[in-house]
């Protein structure tokens, strides 16, 4: 902040016009920002892990911007419809989305490719945490480890399957980086929702998922589902006796990201209210409370930091999309 205003002041000492010296008019109204109701739109379902986490936040935003928080659900196409439409919107400041490594970094690169730009057409507020995931696998498969499921894919190859919310969605990328670092062949199954693929899963008409702990840790408890690895770095707290995948195949990391954006072009005004309204949000003990029951675990960061994070996961998934030579 304080590199900011030293910035303006030497600009104004030297003569520079600045943007908001053209535009007066949208340098008054970012000063005024909230003047009204702000929608907050989200990439999936209602009742969703995603839903649940921005309406929370939601909330929260009210307390310290003192306007309302609309939350408005536009699912469909891994996330990216509502990825495509915040980026279109108006910067003013008005919509901003709930953004999710699924509609923001890998959708865009397989489902909505060249409809808009992951990175250029954003503006990141900040990171608000992140989910790991699971690979866990129905019992009726047999399967009790990694390097058993390895060796049953190899042994028959192209007939195990995997499930995933969608196309582009963080399991089925989950599923094809352990493909391609396992060297096996196993059948991906897109579903349109992970609702619907769950009871897929649950049913036997699949055999394993690389989902979010959020949405497979009730049927692990259960024992309905076997969680055979992790794909965080480290073993998590609530799966102690769980190995990660990285113990078998080196390197393979999966999770689930989530943080608040706007459309390209916000107002460095808008951007540093918002900022400081989330970091606030992101430090009350019954915010990381809730976060924490939806399998979440807090990473606030600022604008930069988060843009910076953003970069990198577009670049990695890039990457494999590339190395996999996957297609939607």
């Amino acid at each position: 902040m304080e590199s900011n205003i030293k910035r303006r002041t030497f600009l104004a000492a030297a003569g520079v016009t600045t943007i908001g010296a053209l535009l007066p008019g949208l340098s008054a109204a970012a000063e005024d920002w909230p003047s009204k109701p702000v929608r907050l739109m989200v990439p999936f379902p209602a009742g969703a892990g995603a839903d649940a986490m921005a309406r929370l936040i939601g909330r929260k935003l009210e307390e310290q911007l003192g306007k309302p928080i609309v939350v408005e659900n536009k699912n469909g196409a891994t996330g990216t419809i509502c990825a495509d439409y915040v980026a279109k919107s108006a910067p003013d400041g008005y919509t901003f989305m709930l953004a999710h490594v699924s509609a923001n970094a890998i959708g865009p690169l397989l489902v909505a490719k060249g409809r808009f730009d992951p990175i250029k057409d954003f503006t990141p507020i900040g990171m608000i945490g992140i989910t790991p995931h699971v690979l866990a696998v129905n019992p009726k498969t047999g399967v009790n480890s990694v390097q058993e499921l390895i060796a049953k894919a190899k042994a028959e190859p192209g007939k195990l399957t995997f499930m995933s919310a969608g196309i582009g969605s963080a399991p089925h990328i989950g599923g094809e980086a352990f493909k391609s670092q396992a060297q096996v062949d196993m059948l991906h199954v897109p579903f349109k929702g992970t609702g619907e693929a769950m009871i897929a899963l649950l049913g036997g008409e699949v055999d394993m998922t690389f989902s979010s702990t959020g949405s497979a840790m009730q049927h692990i408890r259960s024992g309905k589902l076997r969680a055979i690895a992790v794909t965080s770095p480290k073993r998590l707290p609530q799966l102690p006796n769980v190995p990660t995948i990285g113990e078998t195949l080196k390197g393979y990391e999966l999770m689930t990201w989530y943080g608040i954006a706007g459309p390209a072009k916000l107002p460095p005004a808008i951007v540093s209210r918002m900022e400081a309204a989330l970091q606030t949000v992101l430090k009350q003990p019954d915010v990381i409370k809730k976060l924490e029951e939806l399998d979440a675990e807090v990473r606030p960061g600022t604008s930069a930091q988060f843009g910076r994070f953003w970069a990198d996961e577009v670049a990695r998934y890039q990457k494999l999309i590339v190395d996999t030579k996957l297609k939607a």
